[in-house]
């Protein structure tokens, strides 16, 4: 099995947003050096809940500091960019990091982010498929192109630079429903599997995406999915819950601040998590116990073995873990790489 990080770097305290940078970044070539095989950033904007807003900055800034490890984003939201200006950040990702990049895109899901950009979530499908189609059209072309499309128009178009990786970086599309999957192996492109899947649901989708696949007259390589999850681990179990229970539910809790309309979001948070913390009841929206046993993984070593193991009879050759959510401590956040990298990685190796 591959294993890789996912990260959204969150602002529990909005007086400490370069720290948590820094920290975040950290912690990419901390896991570098344990043996990660790549890292994911995902966009969000408008929101404490996740503050990359501009994914390729980062990730070129990385292109400078790694050598080894992957860099890919979980996802790009297609609908909130010209299709052109992503084709020329990703080539030039590509190039900085020596072929590198692995893109993942998807429609976006958070009802705010679409309202401030004033962007109709019905169009949102639509949007996402010319604006992939330009992508792949920007990449590959050899000559100029125009397009007439629905959202956008460009005339004589050329891309530059071109990205190293041929005909172009792999591309991963976040989706769940059966449709969706079956354009994505109709397609021969990646499917992304998000975090809040149950491990039933992880096995489900991986089946039908693998009997879609077939039916394209395609063969199925497992290693085509990518599987998001949260993960923190500490040789004491309690531990395991004093240090991810609050972080981990708040991480859950601020997705509402931009992700409904405002009627359905309820009680805003408060800004500072030391406030946050101290308010917290274990009757929390988001029930701790059913996730650690259905989704997440959290536990000992020995507990995210055997979990690990129910991904992989599964189906799971590729899991990108989610580690970095708010309030965590950084130290804490490597010390669990490392004990995930030195107890749990050597039991699935490939």
């Amino acid at each position: 099995m591959k294993f890789g990080l996912f990260h959204s770097v969150q602002l529990p305290d909005p007086t400490r947003q370069q720290e948590y940078y820094e920290e975040a970044l950290d912690q990419v070539l901390w896991a570098e050096q344990l043996g990660y095989e790549s890292v994911w950033f995902t966009e969000h904007h408008f929101s404490r809940h996740g503050i990359v807003s501009s994914t390729f900055s980062v990730l070129s800034y990385l292109a400078a500091k790694t050598s080894d490890i992957r860099l890919g984003t979980a996802v790009t939201v297609l609908p909130f960019h010209s299709p052109i200006d992503i084709a020329e950040q990703t080539a030039t990702v590509d190039l900085l990091s020596n072929g590198r990049l692995d893109l993942g895109v998807g429609r976006g899901y958070q009802w705010g982010e679409f309202n401030r950009l004033n962007i109709p979530m019905d169009e949102a499908d639509r949007r996402f498929k010319e604006a992939l189609d330009v992508l792949i059209q920007g990449w590959t072309s050899k000559v100029a192109f125009d397009h007439d499309g629905e959202f956008w128009t460009f005339n004589d178009m050329t891309v530059h630079p071109k990205p190293i990786q041929r005909p172009h970086p792999p591309l991963w599309v976040a989706a769940s429903s059966q449709p969706s999957m079956d354009r994505i192996a109709q397609n021969g492109w990646n499917l992304l599997i998000g975090q809040g899947e149950s491990f039933a649901r992880v096995g489900e989708q991986i089946n039908y995406f693998g009997s879609a696949v077939g039916e394209s007259g395609s063969a199925f390589d497992p290693y085509q999915v990518t599987v998001a999850r949260a993960m923190y681990t500490h040789k004491d179990k309690k531990q395991v819950r004093e240090d991810s229970e609050v972080p981990f539910m708040w991480f859950k809790e601020t997705s509402a601040e931009v992700g409904a309309p405002p009627e359905r979001r309820g009680e805003l948070l408060p800004e500072n998590f030391s406030e946050y913390r101290r308010r917290f009841s274990a009757t929390s929206s988001v029930d701790y116990e059913e996730m650690c046993e259905n989704v997440v993984l959290f536990g000992t070593p020995n507990e995210l073995i055997e979990k690990v193991q129910l991904l992989s009879d599964l189906g799971v050759r590729k899991i990108i873990l989610f580690v970095n959510y708010g309030g965590i401590e950084s130290i804490k956040v490597k010390n669990s790489l490392d004990l995930f990298a030195k107890e749990v990685m050597p039991q699935f190796q490939d």
